[in-house]
């Protein structure tokens, strides 16, 4: 349910952040135009249909789950940074993703500039502060299996080592709540899979040390972190998509009660306002979740 039920993003674009609009816009522009790097952009609007028109037609397609992550995603680096140097590196966005993390890859202005702008936001100034990942903190950032960069990642730790293939920051905030993560790769010419910034549902942060400038952990927060973001076991609810689930289940049902039809109505209205809201429109969303389980009619063949 994202095109034929409502009008979609279009007509709400203009709530979103200036910064967060100009990089969606040059991001569609550049794929549409062919210019080099800009293949994979904004994937997730190319699978399996032609082109998108414009920008509306772009994050129709993405839904409005995907959309609010990004926006989320811009909020928390507003905050980390907010004269805004962190958002306005990101030149593309690239496919979205949302699970046991959920954020997007991502084509940086400059990679060193990007990683010069996170390395002074450890002092925190004017916003939340950030911190480099240790070796072993950032492993599965690396390229390849995580079993097959343990035995190289553990032996250079020990050596006192750098990452090999992308460095790595995490919000220092709040330990064991949500909290992002930025991924810059290190090798040239760029790989896609190494360039990301998503975020954390838990974060294992727990301070910094600040004689090395790196991340201090948590062991138990630390392995819950690695098991939801690994396996997605115990990821959060995502209560737009669960709604638009659940409404197109139960579409074209010709016994639905009347406070259900009604209940539709209002959603398709609230939908896309809720996604371009951020953090504050997830958890107004909810609330919706909340009435959409209480008005729902039954499935054919639930119990």
């Amino acid at each position: 349910m994202t095109g034929s039920a409502d009008a979609g993003a279009g007509p709400h674009l203009g709530g979103l952040d200036g910064t967060l609009r100009e990089a969606l816009e040059r991001s569609l522009a550049d794929r549409l135009a062919g210019s080099p790097g800009a293949e994979l952009n904004l994937d997730n609007a190319f699978w399996g249909a032609p082109a998108p028109r414009d920008l509306g037609e772009a994050l129709t397609r993405l839904g409005p789950t995907c959309l609010n992550m990004v926006v989320r995603i811009f909020e928390r680096l507003r905050d980390i940074d907010p004269a805004l140097g962190l958002s306005r590196q990101i030149r593309y966005l690239r496919n979205v993703w949302f699970g046991g993390s959920a954020g997007f890859k991502v084509v940086y202005e400059e990679p060193a500039a990007m990683r010069a702008r996170l390395d002074d936001r450890l002092a925190g100034a004017g916003g939340r502060r950030m911190a480099r990942d240790t070796l072993l903190g950032g492993v599965e950032h690396q390229r390849g299996a995580l079993l097959g960069a343990l035995p190289g990642t553990v032996a250079s730790l020990l050596r006192g080592g750098e990452p090999l293939d992308a460095d790595s920051w995490r919000e220092v905030h709040r330990p064991d709540e949500e909290a992002v993560h930025i991924c810059v790769g290190k090798r040239e010419p760029r790989l896609p899979e190494l360039d990301d910034i998503h975020l954390d549902w838990r974060s294992p942060v727990v301070g910094v040390n600040e004689a090395t400038r790196r991340c201090r952990y948590g062991l138990l927060i630390s392995v819950v972190h690695w098991t939801q973001a690994r396996f997605g076991l115990g990821k959060p609810v995502f209560p737009l998509q669960r709604i638009d689930d659940r409404v197109a289940a139960l579409s074209g049902r010709g016994d639905a009660p009347a406070p259900w039809a009604e209940f539709v109505a209002r959603w398709r209205d609230a939908r896309w306002t809720l996604a371009t809201r951020g953090g504050d429109g997830a958890q107004e969303a909810l609330q919706w979740l909340r009435a959409c389980e209480e008005l729902a009619p039954a499935q054919r063949g639930d119990g």
